[in-house]
């Protein structure tokens, strides 16, 4: 399968998202008010609009599955906020962009019956773009429901490591059997291939979960913790975004466990459907956390799965061993 095209193209349009999105968190944000939806609407807009130009352009066929509406942005939006959306796409693209062509863009491959669906995130990790932490845009690809490619566009991807370099952010990106890629989100770095790590030890490793406590069930996840003997001392790392997926490929984390307080949520595929092919392509292990494989023909919830685990594959049964005892 040959998707160079298509990743080449995607690569492109996250790029410019995130550059979006990044000049609206500096224009817009203030770092003393954590709160409120202004910039971060404002940016999930702009954003998800440069991504349906792109697509548009070149895969004029494709469906797309993706959060943002026009409906929502002309009747929620005010007018300022509308202009401030078209100015700093039209900043993106160059030549003045109208509201109707950003809610073409919006729109683009809504409602589409297609062999291949596009699955959009235009910011994944509201609470981080807010409280500038880790966020991400989050592209990818299905091919008759199964995903083939994944890109994350991640502005401060090492910026809370212990000794960061000159952070300027990561793209990931994977294609259906040509691995796992790194490089700069700007700049010259040239790719490089990552992989999984070899931990085997659960209490030696680095577990990730959501920097948010409404998107973990703390007390199972704890449970877990102790089914695995891990101790206060063991790794564990909280932050936003499908950047864990990037963290676990990369071997900068060990496994990835989402565990929502609600049993009756389903998760959405854009929260998912671009890290999954970029764990597995690296070599991981993605399911759910009865070990069910990732069901993504089910529209915009995945309502055959509960909750997610992410692992280098080493941990991946005895985390599923924790999870079960802990459900008993």
């Amino acid at each position: 399968m040959d998707l160079r095209n298509e990743l080449e193209i995607t690569k492109t349009v996250a790029r410019m998202a995130a550059s979006v999105c990044q000049t609206i968190q500096m224009e817009l944000v203030d770092p003393a008010q954590k709160s409120g939806r202004e910039p971060v609407t404002i940016a999930d807009y702009a954003s998800q609009a440069i991504i349906g130009n792109g697509l548009a352009q070149n895969f004029p066929d494709d469906g797309v599955l993706s959060e943002e509406r026009s409906e929502e942005f002309m009747l929620l939006l005010s007018d300022e906020q509308r202009a401030l959306v078209s100015r700093f796409v039209t900043d993106a693209l160059g030549g003045y962009v109208f509201e109707e062509q950003v809610c073409a863009w919006l729109d683009f491959g809504k409602q589409k019956q297609a062999r291949r669906t596009w699955i959009i995130d235009p910011i994944d990790g509201t609470k981080g773009f807010l409280g500038q932490r880790h966020y991400c845009v989050a592209i990818s690809l299905l091919l008759e429901n199964q995903p083939v490619l994944g890109v994350l566009a991640s502005p401060g991807f090492f910026s809370d490591a212990d000794d960061p370099p000159v952070d300027h952010g990561a793209l990931t990106y994977a294609t259906l059997g040509s691995g796992t890629y790194m490089e700069p989100l700007y700049g010259n770095g040239m790719p490089q291939p990552v992989q999984v790590s070899t931990e085997t030890d659960p209490q030696k490793a680095t577990f990730l979960t959501s920097f948010a406590s409404g998107h973990t069930d703390i007390s199972f996840f704890e449970g877990v913790e102790h089914n695995l003997k891990r101790t206060p001392d063991s790794p564990q790392r909280r932050l936003d975004s499908q950047d864990k997926y990037a963290m676990v490929a990369s071997g900068l984390g060990d496994a990835y466990l989402r565990i929502v307080p609600e049993p009756a949520y389903r998760e959405k595929v854009w929260d998912h459907a671009a890290g999954y092919v970029i764990v597995t392509e690296a070599g991981g292990r993605v399911t759910d956390v009865d070990g069910n494989p990732l069901n993504f023909a089910t529209g915009t919830r995945m309502e055959n799965n509960q909750g997610i685990v992410a692992s280098n594959r080493f941990l991946h049964n005895t985390i599923l061993e924790a999870i079960a005892k802990n459900r008993v």
